[in-house]
């Protein structure tokens, strides 16, 4: 049986086709593949730099207990301009709010983390009972901006109820 050249042409056009489908096949298995290892890559460090913020809050938070501070930062207690612990208050509670916006910035860039919500609500919460972090933030001096925005939204005034 004799096959024409136009036979041979259709064979050999089939056989390329079922190839090319092979190759899109896999070429979309490795894609999803791929598309699997970076979240799992963006979940990581996703973790990482959450411990690291929430590391980087427990030490401030025993430095503050070390140095008898927590009331100024947990307690509504206000640490006035002529006190004599008000510079190393406001020290800490620059220091606190560099931990708050990094949680925020943090949270903002990693939604699959879920937890930007909770941590808006902790940081409101820490603007409430600290008059010294609220007046370090909200000092026009622009260091915290997405702190002292988030406040001013979440609080109506900015003013805080100091309530809790």
């Amino acid at each position: 049986m004799n096959m024409s050249a136009d036979a041979y042409s259709a064979i050999f056009a089939g056989v390329g086709c079922f190839g090319s489908a092979l190759a899109i096949l896999y070429l979309a298995q490795q894609t999803r593949y791929l598309a699997g290892q970076a979240k799992v890559g963006h979940d990581q460090a996703a973790i990482a730099v959450n411990h690291t913020i929430l590391s980087s809050l427990r030490e401030l938070n025993c430095l503050l207990a070390q140095r008898e501070l927590l009331q100024y930062f947990y307690d509504d207690v206000d640490c006035p301009p002529g006190h004599a612990r008000h510079r190393e208050v406001a020290v800490m509670a620059d220091t606190f709010a560099d931990v708050l916006c990094s949680g925020l910035h943090a949270h903002e860039e990693m939604p699959s983390t879920q937890s930007l919500e909770p941590w808006r609500a902790y940081c409101l919460d820490m603007l409430a009972h600290s008059p010294v972090l609220r007046s370090r933030v909200g000092d026009g001096t622009a260091l915290w901006p997405h702190l002292d925005h988030l406040w001013r939204a979440g609080s109506g005034s900015g003013s805080g109820s100091g309530s809790g």
